[in-house]
C-alpha cells in the first residue's frame, strides 16, 4: 500500500539529536523519490543543501562548501536508509526483508512498520527504522542510532515553532 510510482516528492521536518549536539537540530526541505535507487533531500531551512542518491554514489552540494561525493559503500546507514526507502516505494516486499528484520503493528489509528537491520555493520550505527503512518499515507519515519542519537522524519510537515509537538504527534516516543 505504501509503493508509488516515480516521481513522487513530499515536504519533510528533520528532527536531530546527538550528544555531539548542544540542541536539537531541526531542518525542512522536501524529499524526491525520482526513480528505484534514485533519492534525493532538498534541504531549504536553515541552510540550503542538496543530497542525490543514485544507485551506489551520493552526491551532497551546498553553495557555501565544496561538493563531496561517495560511495554508499562507506556508510552502511546510508545504504540501509535507500534500501528501507527504494524497497517501500517500489513495493518490493522480498528487497526488505533481505536487509531488515520486519514487525508491522496496526490500530485503528494506524500502523508502524520497524525495520531491524540485519547486517552487523549497518547495526553499529542504526538499532532500528520506524515508519508511522495511517492508511497508505506514512506520517513519520524514527531512527534510533547508537550513543543517544536519534533521528525524526515528519513527513508532510513544514518546520515550526511547535515541530517538538509535531513529532510526538506523528512519531510517538523516538526509539
Amino acid at each position: 500500500a505504501l509503493a508509488r510510482e516515480p516521481p513522487q516528492s513530499i515536504v519533510f521536518t528533520e528532527l536531530r539529536t546527538s550528544p555531539l549536539l548542544e540542541g536539537e537540530l531541526i531542518v525542512s526541505g522536501t524529499l524526491e523519490y525520482a526513480a528505484p535507487g534514485k533519492l534525493s533531500r532538498i534541504v531549504m531551512q536553515p541552510y540550503e543543501e542538496r543530497t542525490d542518491i543514485d544507485g551506489d554514489e551520493v552526491r551532497i552540494t551546498r553553495a557555501d562548501r565544496p561538493e563531496r561525493r561517495f560511495s554508499l559503500r562507506r556508510v552502511p546507514e546510508l545504504r540501509g536508509l535507500l534500501t528501507s526507502f527504494s524497497a517501500i516505494l517500489g513495493g518490493n516486499h522480498a528487497a526488505l526483508e533481505q536487509e531488515f528484520e520486519l514487525s508491522l503493528a496496526t490500530t485503528e489509528a494506524g500502523w508502524q512498520l520497524t525495520l531491524i537491520p540485519r547486517s552487523k555493520r549497518a547495526r553499529t550505527s542504526i538499532d532500528s527504522i520506524r515508519m508511522r503512518g495511517a492508511d497508505d499515507a506514512p506520517a513519520c519515519i524514527a531512527i534510533g542510532g547508537r550513543g543517544g542519537e536519534s533521528t525524526a522524519l515528519l513527513l508532510g510537515a513544514a518546520a515550526g515553532p511547535n515541530a517538538a509537538a509535531q513529532r510526538t504527534k506523528q512519531c510517538g516516543v523516538l526509539p
